[in-house]
């Protein structure tokens, strides 16, 4: 079964997805609004799909360095240890 989305909510949800990208929000615009309004939650739903949107993707950069860091830092281990009690060679 295939679900069919109106299209007047999803010029909406589109249109609330651009205007949190225009103003880069963090936090949604509308907190504390009546959700009977189609129209603003339909909106209200565009922003907070580009605000978690953009909570991912920095959580993935996050994490990336994360790994770029502990694989450097293994490295560095690695070859600090390399030449540990061998004493002098003569």
């Amino acid at each position: 079964m295939e679900t069919r989305i109106d299209s007047d909510y999803k010029k909406a949800f589109n249109l609330g997805y651009e205007i949190a990208k225009e103003l880069n929000l963090k936090t949604p615009m509308f907190k504390g609004q009546d959700s009977s309004q189609n129209s603003t939650n339909a909106i209200q739903a565009g922003m907070l799909h580009y605000i978690h949107e953009v909570a991912l993707s920095k959580n993935k950069v996050l994490a990336k360095s994360v790994q770029i860091r502990n694989i450097k830092s293994k490295a560095e281990r690695k070859g600090k240890n390399k030449n540990r009690g061998k004493g002098l060679s003569l």
